[in-house]
């Protein structure tokens, strides 16, 4: 088994984001990007959707994390 699965098996906690922004706060957080895809809403907009996974007790988010995703 790889180090990517085994990271896949250990997920406890994965959202979707939209925001770069909030994408790059929650890698340095310890998420881990699972994938980026094109939005499913057709807008003016170029958006990406970021899905991110957290390997870690959800009780170590920050607190800005927990309130947020």
């Amino acid at each position: 088994m790889t180090k990517s699965q085994e990271i896949l098996l250990q997920i406890t906690k994965i959202v979707e984001t939209e925001c770069a922004q909030d994408a790059s706060a929650l890698l340095a957080e310890g998420f881990v990007l699972l994938g980026v895809s094109n939005s499913v809403f057709e807008d003016s907009e170029n958006r990406f959707v970021y899905s991110i996974g957290f390997p870690k007790p959800i009780v170590e988010l920050s607190d800005w994390a927990s309130a947020n995703f």
